[in-house]
C-alpha cells in the first residue's frame, strides 16, 4: 500500500484549535477513515472509559447538515481520537491514525508557535514602552530645570549685550 503523504493544508482540514486546545470531530474521523458517520457516533457511545475521561476528551456538539438540519457530532481530543481509533484496523486505518496524530502535533506546534510569537511581540512593546516612559521622564526633568534656569540665563544674555553696547559707545 502507498504511504499517505499530508501537507499543511491537509492537517488543518484534519485538526483545529478550539479554545486553546487541538480537537477534531467524529465527522473528520468517519471521513478519513471511510466509515458511516452513525458508526462512529455509536462507537462513541458505546466506550467503556470513565466518566471523568469522556468529559475531558468528548463534547457532544450539533452542526448543521447539507439540508440545514440540526445533527449531532463529537468534538474529541488528541485522548478521545486515540481511544476511538485504536479500535479501527487495517494498514490504511493504521497510517490514517499515524496522519491524525502528527496533525494533532503539529496543530500544537501551531499554536505554541503562535503564543511564543506573542508574548515575544508583547514583550518588545513593554520594552519600548518603558524606555519612551524613560525618555520622557528624562525630558520632563530636563524641561523643568530649562524653565527653573532660562529667565537667569535671559536676564544675563541681557546685561552682558547692553554692558557690550556701553562699551561700544564709550570707547
Amino acid at each position: 500500500m502507498s504511504e499517505l503523504i499530508l501537507n499543511d493544508a491537509d492537517f488543518q482540514q484534519m485538526v483545529m484549535a478550539d479554545q486553546g486546545k487541538v480537537v477534531t470531530t467524529s465527522l473528520r474521523v468517519a471521513a478519513y477513515f471511510g466509515r458511516a458517520h452513525k458508526a462512529v457516533l455509536r462507537k462513541i457511545a458505546n466506550m467503556k472509559c470513565s466518566p471523568e475521561f469522556n468529559r475531558r476528551n468528548f463534547a457532544l456538539v450539533e452542526y448543521l447538515d447539507a439540508k440545514g438540519e440540526q445533527r449531532p457530532m463529537y468534538e474529541m481530543t488528541k485522548d478521545g481520537f486515540m481511544f476511538v481509533a485504536m479500535g479501527l484496523t487495517g494498514e490504511k486505518a493504521d497510517q490514517i491514525k499515524e496522519r491524525f496524530i502528527d496533525a494533532f502535533n503539529w496543530m500544537a506546534d501551531q499554536l505554541l508557535q503562535r503564543a511564543m510569537s506573542y508574548d515575544h511581540i508583547r514583550n518588545e512593546l513593554m520594552l519600548e514602552y518603558r524606555q519612551e516612559k524613560g525618555i520622557a521622564s528624562l525630558a520632563g526633568r530636563t524641561l523643568q530645570r530649562w524653565q527653573i534656569k532660562k529667565p537667569a540665563i535671559e536676564n544675563r544674555i541681557m546685561t552682558i549685550e547692553r554692558d557690550g553696547q556701553y562699551r561700544l559707545f564709550s570707547a
